[in-house]
């Protein structure tokens, strides 16, 4: 018996397979004709889409004659628009802000697909662009309320060509106008030769920068620029990040102009109008930061060197700087307009001691810093007792410090600290100054009449825009102390009202000295008012004791010095030592003898009448201010409480 044998049926596939397998072929089949579609998309549907873009991102109405690409596939395409017109912004006016004949994109479809636009390649020809910016700052380029990152992306441009195009830049805030040819072509590189205006002086600017075919957008691109004008020459020579990566590059810098406010109408800083300029310096810029590695020349006379960092951080600017001048003018901080401001001030009101500086921060809410200083030699046209200056400024939010300042005199120095507090309200001054190891022979200019070493603490706050206006309203102590010092015999007669003695010793011994036991000024400020407390003097033949007032508001002084002779004077001097005037120009009167150095001798008559006729009861006019006369003066006790 044969058995016969049946070949058992083959399994079947399971049915969601089939479907999975369907699903998967149906979606790659949807996704090669979309990656077919994207090579071969009819680009001219996109005008309408162009339009839309680019009228939304720059805030005017746009108009595109064509758009049209090169071949009919392919994944990096050169798209061409022609007859492109974008609007000026309203508050520009009519006319064009960009007008091209044609230009040309090559662009990786897939970065499109991603959200990315990114061409790599782009050519420019018959172009105009009309860059506006007003007196507030407002620019056409710059989408109002939009700010970026200050970073940017990473350069992609490795091909650029322009030609045939004119670039207009009209800047109100910055008082430039210039229009003149811009092309990049292979040869050449980029270049751009404007004429114009600057503040209202014949200008050229000029412009250059590497080639842009075929190279690494990421490689060093040099560029350099000039600026040549009777307000301004300026130059700038480096290379960029990348190609047109004006965020980031390194520079050398050159700068010359009749005042630095000039520059600042170009780099925006918020300088002021100086002497005429003459700098050099090296830079680089990193975004939002600027890094000034180094910065040199001179202002006028004053010569100087430096470096800094500038930071924006959070929306606030951040200052580190450091500089040293050689030799400093602070006349040369003004401009010619400035001197002639000051001087129509002084003819006015007369000429004053406190600085008009003005310590107004109000401009400075967003800036913060610290810069240290240091002058080898300060500057001054009609002379000056201070020597060198040093120190370091701090600013954070409209506070600023002036901490450790040393201002070396021929014969000892001034140290302490400064503050202005613009936080609130008026600008706040305070001033915590100390005078140590001065001589009033240097001080006086008198060696041979006086000598001794003087020290003294200077505490006052007062609010204001100005160091003037704020110190005629200032509160608290001005003291100054002079001990271990030596006087003319013939001073300390008149000191102590010893007119007899004062005529023998000018006749027998004029250049006799006596001892300086010590001379305090120890002034309270109320109000911008400085009343002493005492204001006394200490000689080895007389004492004096003086009273009134000086008002800083007008630099005004109305002091009365009256003495006594500590020896038995034969004949006394009818009335005290006046001294007025003002801190700049002040004057010193005794019993009527004026203020020559020397009296006449018709004065002298005059005093000794006046005195004897007093001595003799003929004389019966009372001085003006009635002093009683000191027999003694604590020296100790006063020079102690002045120091304080």
């Amino acid at each position: 018996m044969i058995a016969s044998e049946t070949a058992a049926p083959a399994p079947r596939a399971p049915r969601w397979r089939k479907i999975l397998l369907g699903t998967v072929l149906a979606i790659f089949g949807v996704v090669t004709l979309l990656v077919l579609a994207l090579g071969a998309f009819p680009v001219g549907m996109m005008r309408g889409l162009v339009e839309s873009r680019i009228s939304s991102a720059w805030g005017s109405p746009v108009r595109v004659g064509a758009v049209t690409r090169d071949s009919i596939f392919s994944y990096t395409p050169v798209i061409s628009v022609r007859d492109v017109h974008i609007a000026q912004p309203d508050w520009v006016g009519p006319g064009d802000f960009v007008r091209l004949s044609s230009a040309s994109v090559r662009v990786p479809v897939f970065a499109l697909l991603f959200g990315h636009f990114q061409p790599d390649r782009v050519t420019i020809d018959g172009g105009r662009i009309a860059l506006v910016r007003d007196a507030t700052g407002r620019a056409n380029w710059k989408r109002e309320g939009k700010q970026g990152d200050g970073q940017g992306g990473r350069p992609t441009l490795s091909d650029l060509t322009v030609t045939n195009t004119q670039l207009v830049l009209r800047d109100a805030k910055r008082q430039l106008v210039v229009a003149g040819p811009l092309s990049v072509d292979a040869r050449n590189g980029l270049r751009l030769s404007a004429t114009g205006t600057f503040l209202d002086t014949p200008v050229r600017l000029d412009a250059t920068g590497g080639r842009i075919t075929g190279i690494d957008p990421a490689a060093p691109y040099p560029f350099s620029a000039t600026l040549v004008s009777p307000a301004l020459h300026m130059s700038a020579k480096g290379q960029m990040a990348g190609v047109l990566d004006t965020r980031h590059f390194t520079a050398a810098i050159t700068a010359q102009a009749p005042t630095l406010k000039n520059l600042d109408r170009i780099i925006e800083a918020g300088l002021f109008g100086t002497q005429p300029i003459n700098l050099t310096g090296a830079i680089r810029h990193d975004g939002h930061d600027w890094y000034v590695d180094r910065i040199g020349g001179s202002v006028g006379r004053s010569r100087f060197a430096g470096l800094a960092t500038v930071h924006k951080i959070d929306g606030r600017t951040k200052i580190d700087a450091r500089l040293r001048a050689s030799q400093f003018d602070f006349d040369d901080l003004a401009d010619a307009r400035g001197h002639a401001a000051s001087a129509a001030r002084s003819a006015a009101i007369g000429p004053r001691v406190i600085p008009p500086t003005r310590i107004n921060l109000s401009k400075l809410g967003k800036t913060d810093g610290t810069i240290a200083f240091r002058v080898d030699r300060i500057l001054a046209g009609k002379g000056t007792v201070f020597r060198t200056l040093s120190g370091t400024l701090t600013l954070d939010h409209r506070l600023l410090t002036v901490s450790n300042v040393v201002a070396t005199l021929a014969t000892g120095r001034m140290a302490g600290t400064l503050r202005v507090d613009h936080r609130t309200g008026r600008p706040k001054l305070s001033v915590d100054l100390r005078l140590i190891g001065l001589t009033l022979d240097t001080m006086i200019g008198k060696p041979d009449m006086v000598s001794g070493r003087v020290r003294g603490h200077i505490v006052l706050v007062g609010q204001g825009d100005t160091v003037r206006e704020a110190l005629s309203r200032a509160n608290g102590k001005a003291a100054m102390v002079a001990t271990e010092g030596e006087v003319r015999r013939m001073v300390a007669d008149v000191l102590g009202q010893n007119l007899s003695g004062a005529v023998v010793h000018a006749i027998g011994s004029p250049s006799r000295m006596v001892p300086l036991r010590c001379l305090v000024a120890d002034f309270r400020a109320t109000d911008g008012v400085l009343v002493p407390r005492p204001l006394g003097i200490d000689t080895g033949s007389s004492v004096g004791r003086g009273a009134g007032r000086i008002v800083m508001d007008g630099e005004r002084i109305a002091l009365t010095l009256a003495g006594t002779s500590k020896s038995r004077a034969l004949l006394k001097i009818a009335d005290p030592i006046q001294i007025g005037g003002t801190l700049s120009k002040p004057t010193v009167t005794v019993a009527g003898l004026g203020t020559a150095d020397k009296p006449s001798n018709s004065n002298l008559l005059k005093v000794f009448g006046r005195s004897l006729g007093r001595a003799l009861g003929l004389e019966k006019t009372p001085p003006a201010v009635v002093i009683p006369p000191p027999a003694h003066f604590d020296c100790e006790s006063a020079v102690a409480a002045a120091l304080r």
